[in-house]
Parts: structure tokens; sequence; C-alpha cells
């Protein structure tokens, strides 16, 4: 690459100093990738527990408006661009409860574009734990929480995670 002849690939990967249009130029992607690993960290740790707790509601306990609502909802959000999040964040929490714009407020914008990914893949991944599975725990008197802690999740884990990768996927993409 033409980049290399000029820039010390060590400097490169491992500098702090980012100035293309300085003299002499400075190209160091260090302080970018931590940037970007640690925004989708946090998002993940906001975006993980939210969607799958709304899978298993919309899948084992959701009858009625409210379930039908959350799945609207779902649906819409998944056509949510990017910048339509990170200005809603912006507006209700950097300016309207006055929080400094961070990372936190970044995180928070990626974990909204997160959160209809792994609800739905969560949500057909427990839809696809045979009903014969959790009758066979019934039977067996035990009751519906405990049921799907211990046999539709992780009957379905490796699909979560999954779904959860696939979220990872979309978030790094949008913060690099």
């Amino acid at each position: 690459l033409p980049l290399f002849k000029t820039v010390n690939v060590g400097d490169f990967l491992f500098g702090t100093d980012w100035g293309p249009t300085f003299t002499p130029s400075t190209f160091g992607v260090l302080p970018i990738v931590v940037g970007t690993l640690s925004i989708t960290f946090w998002s993940l740790l906001f975006a993980i527990p939210i969607g799958i707790l709304a899978a298993i509601f919309l899948v084992e306990y959701g009858r009625g408006r409210l379930s039908r609502a959350i799945s609207f909802f779902v649906d819409v959000m998944t056509g949510i661009p990017s910048i339509v999040a990170g200005l809603f964040i912006f507006t209700a929490f950097v300016l309207g409860l006055g929080l400094e714009r961070s990372g936190f407020a970044a995180a928070l914008a990626l974990a909204i574009l997160m959160l209809p990914v792994i609800i739905r893949t969560t949500e057909e991944m427990l839809r696809i734990v045979p009903n014969d599975l959790r009758e066979a725990s019934y039977a067996l008197g035990v009751p519906k929480w405990r049921t799907v802690i211990k046999v539709v999740l992780p009957t379905s884990l490796a699909g979560i995670v999954t779904g959860a990768m696939l979220a990872v996927a979309r978030v790094a993409g949008e913060t690099a």
C-alpha cells in the first residue's frame, strides 16, 4: 500500500495521533479501534439483557395488547437508521437530561440499533425449541420461569449467541 511507504506499520497500528493534514502526516488508528471496541462492548451490555428478556416475554408469556405493542415497536425499530437513533439519544439524554456528549450516549444509541436484531433472532430461536421439552419439564412439576431458564434458554443458546454476533456486526459497521 502506498501509505506504508511513508508511515511505519507500527506507528499506524499503535500510534495515538491522527493528523493526515499535519506536516508531517500522522496516521495512528489505536484510539479509533479502542473507541469502536469500547462503545460496542457497552452497547452489548445494554442491549443483550433487554433483548433476551423481551424475546422471552414475547414467546413465553406475551398474550394481548402489550405483546402486540412490543412486537410492533420491534418491527418499526428494525428500519431505524443510525442517525435517527443518535439524534434521539442526543435530544433525550444530552440536551434533555444534561448528560455530556460521551461514549455512553453513543453506546445507548447503538444499543437501540442492536435491540431489534437481538429480539427477533432470540424470539425465533426460542420458538424452535420443541414443545415436548417444555411439556416434559412441566410434567415434572417445574414452574414455567424455571423451565425457561433451565430448559429453553440452554437449548437455544447457540442461536441467541449468533443473533448477538449479528447485532455486533451491525453496530461495529455503524461505528466505523
